[in-house]
Formats: C-alpha cells, structure tokens, sequence
C-alpha cells in the first residue's frame, strides 16, 4: 500500500513538469515574402501580433526601423517606417492582429543585409517589442563580371584548340603515301 502511495504522489509531481512542456505560442512574428533580395527589390515585412492576455488591447501603431537602412537623407529619415491605425484596431484576449510592411531595398551603398526592430504601441500595455528579424540581401563578388568574361574567353579557346587539333588529325591521316623514286642522273 505504501509503495502504491509513493508512485501516485511521484505521478501528481510530475504534472506540472508536463505542463511546463506546452508550447507556448510568440507574443510577435515576423517573416519576408522571399529569403533574400537585390539592391531595389521590393519586398513584404509580414508581421502578426497574439494578444496572450484575457483582456483586449488596442494596436495604435506599429514601429519598422530596418536597422542598416536607417539614415538621414535630403532632409528626412529613410529606412523606418511607422504604421498609424486610425481608428486603432482592438485585439481581444488570445486574439491574433496581422499586417504587412511593403520595402524596397535601397540602391546605394546601403543595399546590404539588414536587422529590423519591429515595436507594436497598445493603448493598455504600451510598447511590446522589440522583435528582432532580418533582410537578407544577396551580393555578388568584387569581380564577377571579369570572372565571366575569363571564362568565356577560356570556353572559346577550348573549342578553337579542339578544331585545331581535329583538323590535324584529319589532314594526317589523309596524307598521300610517299614513294622514293631514284634520281636520274
């Protein structure tokens, strides 16, 4: 009867260490439209926000700053962009907000890879973030185009060496039998 006692109290222990063990889902997500992008592509910043709580919030705004991109430019900032909901959207308990940030990525010397904070501003709670995610920027090396351009020179000098050789083979084995006739004297 006791070791009976003993496991049935072992067995209550361990369930909040199985409960422990849920998923709890993410208070923010974010993801792109692509894994990775070219200088002046456009792209989308999908981001959507669990209201974990019982009670609503309300989103009023949401806060992008693509953290490389960010710089003062012909006198404004470029690089951030701020998403102002008028009226302010309500999110009830264990509910779900989603939008999209549409970006371009730069041209100039900023067209790299880029971290990007993302703050969401809720009436109730205040700022919730930030998140951090990236923008992956594909880049070519240095010196690609003479890297192409070598090999395209090396491709057609394998193809003119091989008539060349070919052509000799050829001419070779066609050539006439040579006789050794006597010289008159």
């Amino acid at each position: 009867m006791f070791a009976l006692v003993i496991v049935a109290v072992s067995a209550l222990l361990l369930i909040p260490l199985i409960n422990a063990a849920e998923p709890h889902p993410q208070e923010m997500m974010a993801w792109t439209d692509k894994w990775e992008y070219a200088p002046g592509e456009a792209g989308t910043l999908n981001i959507v926000f669990y209201n974990d709580g019982a009670s609503a919030v309300t989103v009023q705004k949401v806060f992008v700053v693509f953290t490389e991109w960010w710089v003062y430019k012909d006198g404004n900032w470029e690089g951030n962009q701020t998403l102002t909901l008028t009226p302010a959207v309500a999110v009830a308990g264990k509910g779900v907000y989603a939008t999209s940030v549409d970006f371009t990525v730069p041209t100039d010397g900023r067209a790299t890879s880029t971290s990007v904070a993302i703050t969401i501003r809720t009436a109730e709670v205040g700022d919730v973030g930030p998140l951090y995610g990236s923008v992956v920027v594909a880049t070519t090396p240095r010196y690609m185009d003479q890297i192409v351009t070598l090999l395209t020179v090396q491709v057609v000098l394998i193809i003119v060496c091989t008539v060349i050789i070919a052509a000799t083979i050829f001419l070779s084995a066609r050539r006439p039998q040579v006789t050794w006739k006597a010289e008159e004297k």
